[in-house]
């Protein structure tokens, strides 16, 4: 397998693609990765991007802190994480994605091969472990039950026929009912940019 960070800036990457700063590709990469390697190596888009969605709220509720340090919007299949739905359609870091997943199709999502633990080493095993507790709750479910999911038991999805619309860290935290979603969506906010500096 080639450099797993070679990709990164190698392309001019489409206008309403731009990934915002401090989003971290290799780990997005690698949790598709570890999904479809779960679902025996294939899963499908609308399932995948939904457990990635559930696994960064559930981190973030649980340590305060992103995983993929994405943002997030309403769309009407549901809640997404807007930068790692743009890697699964091809939009942003293809060379990186590849060295981990293809698409098939439109709806379709393969693993390159099913991956041992030690092969996602940009996630931490907090990460990880957040990631398996989530496949054990809805690993099961079909991507549509999933999406309902989604739609039902996350306070801060917005529903919506068509187009988008934000969801702030902020609001994350307060479906949980954190007493400091405020707080701690300005440090997130604050830390962006000294994270973008380490990539």
């Amino acid at each position: 397998m080639q450099d797993k960070m070679s990709g990164l800036n190698s392309k001019a990457f489409p206008s309403y693609a731009q990934p915002i700063q401090g989003f971290q590709p290799l780990k997005a990469a690698q949790l598709c990765a570890f999904f479809a390697s779960l679902s025996k190596g294939h899963i499908e888009k609308l399932k995948l991007i939904k457990l990635i969605y559930l696994t960064e709220r559930k981190f973030l509720n649980t340590y305060s802190e992103p995983i993929l340090w994405d943002e997030f919007f309403s769309l009407p299949h549901g809640p997404i994480c807007s930068a790692t739905l743009n890697c699964i359609d091809g939009l942003l870091f293809e060379q990186l994605t590849s060295q981990y997943f293809v698409r098939q199709g439109n709806r379709n999502i393969h693993a390159v091969k099913i991956f041992p633990r030690e092969d996602l080493d940009a996630l931490s095993e907090a990460e990880i472990e957040t990631a398996e507790f989530i496949w054990r709750e809805h690993g099961s479910k079909s991507a549509s039950k999933i999406r309902n999911y989604s739609h039902e038991n996350c306070p801060e999805y917005y529903e919506l026929e068509t187009g988008r619309r934000p969801i702030t860290y902020q609001e994350v935290l307060s479906a949980e009912g954190n007493p400091y979603s405020e707080e701690i969506a300005e440090e997130i906010l604050s830390y962006r940019s000294l994270i973008a500096e380490k990539y």
